[in-house]
């Protein structure tokens, strides 16, 4: 499983590590010297200034990410989370509510993003050998920092391993250059796992469209060519042509739309009859429960018509309804 949680920050405030002052206590923005909300704008700006961001606040947030993560199957062996604030997020998340259940310690390694989001890994299965970050440059096209990928390998028997990249590209509010740098390290990391001969998956929340050219995806790390090895993923949506259980055509709607953002890559073997693991094509789309879902009545940006539409239950930080924009994508893996 891959989810963005949408902005899961803690109540602490911490100091000039805190990427992002909304998600503090209204106690702690009154004692600020000068308003710190002031570089935000629009409804962004209200929200930071107005927002009383508190523990127990915090933990419902906590209690609603476990309990979509839970409802399904009882929990994936492997889960990727995105923005995350810090580690102590992702390790509250395990303590109160994932341990229990036989997850193992979370993966995190603080970001260089500027707003502090990070990815982590949570699983079940041990780590064959430390998990590595790997930072994506984007200086001459952006100056400001993005998230690393994460590269995890886990022993998913004794003889066979699984490795696992978390992936948050550059927002569409970058160039697609920006995008094309994070491909290429994702797909190192692909190349790097094809040559250990260790089967390979990348998921995460991609921010790419298919109509962008050059596409960092499509005309770069994935295709269908089996013997293609330089170009050594198969983007499984891709591959399946739509996302199942979805509403829409994909894990993310913004203004009318939907989008693939969020996907599964995962190496060729996975088609070959000699690898130790095979992927159930049946088990691929959105996991979307009843209560991951809201309506909403938009205009169609192709019809200019209303129209009423299911889209995800986006987490509502004043009222304290809804769970995220995104719906987590999930994959099934059988073990040969």
């Amino acid at each position: 499983m891959a989810y963005n949680v949408l902005n899961l920050f803690d109540a602490t405030d911490d100091g000039d590590e805190q990427g992002d002052p909304t998600f503090l206590p209204l106690l702690i923005k009154k004692g600020w010297s000068e308003n710190k909300c002031l570089w935000k704008q629009g409804f962004r700006r209200i929200l930071c200034e107005e927002l009383d961001w508190t523990q127990e606040k915090y933990e419902e947030r906590l209690r609603r990410v476990a309990k979509v993560l839970l409802d399904y199957d009882g929990g994936a062996d492997i889960v990727v989370l995105e923005e995350l604030e810090n580690r102590r997020v992702i390790t509250d998340l395990w303590k109160k509510h994932l341990k229990s259940k036989r997850y193992r310690k979370p993966i995190h390694f603080e970001s260089p993003s500027n707003r502090g989001i990070d990815v982590g890994i949570i699983s079940r299965l041990l780590l064959k050998e430390l998990p590595i970050a790997h930072p994506v440059d984007l200086s001459g096209i952006d100056p400001n920092p993005t998230r690393d990928i994460v590269e995890a390998t886990f022993k998913v028997t004794p003889t066979r391993f699984l490795k696992i990249a978390a992936n948050h590209w550059p927002s569409l509010d970058h160039v697609v250059q920006a995008r094309i740098r994070a491909a290429e390290v994702a797909k190192k990391i692909a190349l790097k796992a094809q040559k250990e001969g260790t089967s390979f998956i990348a998921m995460g929340d991609f921010n790419t469209l298919p109509s962008e050219v050059p596409n960092p995806i499509e005309d770069n790390i994935a295709d269908n060519e089996w013997s293609d090895s330089t170009r050594p993923l198969v983007d499984i949506p891709h591959y399946v042509g739509r996302y199942p259980n979805s509403p829409g055509d994909g894990s993310h709607f913004y203004k009318g739309n939907w989008s693939p953002l969020d996907r599964i890559l995962v190496s060729k073997d996975f088609f070959r009859k000699e690898t130790p693991f095979r992927i159930d094509l049946e088990t691929f789309g959105v996991f979307a429960p009843s209560y991951l879902l809201t309506k909403e009545t938009v205009q169609d940006p192709n019809t200019g018509k209303s129209k009423t539409y299911p889209i995800p239950f986006r987490y509502d930080f004043l009222t304290d309804e809804g769970y995220s924009d995104h719906l987590p994508v999930v994959l099934k893996i059988i073990v040969n």
